[in-house]
């Protein structure tokens, strides 16, 4: 297992800046005149803070951009009024009819969105072709779970992992077919499927992310949280992230000069019960 892992993306830690684990008191701990310790301290939270070693410049400003938890996920298992809406609030505009809530059995347990031929869910995420698009999807009838990731800006599709080709090759492979038009995300079925876990990133993940998305034991998200697992924590638990300052590096890989970044971070546990 990594030692960190972030929505099931490895996040690497430099040998020197270690995870530190720093307590939030919620209320005072205070010593009284006469010197006694008194605790008014009902509970604690804890902040986790790295630094990442060297890494190439784009891998870099990916790896931030995961860390702050940018972009949209939806599990749709809200009610079924309020399904399509994504994590941070992003509702739906309904073509046909589509539908979701936790009536459906999703990738990750109850909630999936169920959509037939000439169905279209689109959401205003201020879609740009530099974007990530992620899914588990179940062709109707069938008890299999795939998960698809179309890198747009490169133009390649992954399914379980592996490049297929082209994300234009999406529709036949899966009968679904994922747009970015003017700022607009939107999934059209042509067959009788069954998305689950969908995830836009407004950024192009690095390909070695791929693999490990698909491969990941929870759903991504929801975003701005992550699943913060590994060695290095006794997780799992969700954490907000917040990437800090980063120093420029030149750094040899494989004889070969690379430009890059190492770069702190922090990661804010959420507590327990949320």
């Amino acid at each position: 297992m990594a030692y960190l892992t972030l929505s099931g993306i490895e996040v690497r830690c430099s040998a020197a800046k270690g995870l530190a684990q720093k307590p939030t008191l919620r209320g005072p701990r205070v010593r009284t005149f006469s010197g006694w310790a008194q605790s008014g301290t009902r509970s604690r939270e804890f902040v986790w803070s790295g630094g990442t070693p060297p890494v190439p410049l784009v891998e870099a400003q990916a790896l931030r951009r995961l860390i702050d938890g940018d972009g949209h996920s939806w599990d749709f298992a809200s009610a079924t009024s309020n399904a399509f809406t994504s994590s941070k609030g992003a509702t739906a505009n309904l073509t046909g009819a589509p539908q979701a809530g936790t009536a459906f059995t999703g990738r990750w347990g109850f909630g999936a969105m169920q959509m037939a031929p000439g169905d279209q869910a689109e959401w205003s995420v201020g879609a740009r072709l530099e974007s990530t698009v992620g899914f588990w999807f179940r062709a109707d009838g069938s008890g299999s779970w795939t998960h698809v990731v179309a890198r747009f800006q490169p133009d390649v599709l992954y399914v379980n992992g592996s490049e297929l080709g082209i994300v234009d090759d999406m529709e036949g492979e899966t009968g679904l077919f994922v747009s970015l038009t003017e700022g607009v995300l939107g999934v059209n079925a042509v067959a009788n499927v069954t998305v689950s876990d969908l995830v836009y990133l407004p950024y192009t993940v690095p390909e070695s992310w791929v693999s490990q998305w698909a491969a990941a034991t929870a759903p991504f998200g929801p975003l701005p949280y992550h699943a913060a697992d590994g060695e290095g924590i006794p997780g799992p638990f969700r954490v907000l992230g917040q990437a800090l300052d980063a120093q420029a590096v030149e750094y040899d890989e494989g004889g070969v000069r690379v430009q890059g970044q190492y770069m702190d971070f922090e990661l804010w546990q959420q507590p327990e019960a949320a």
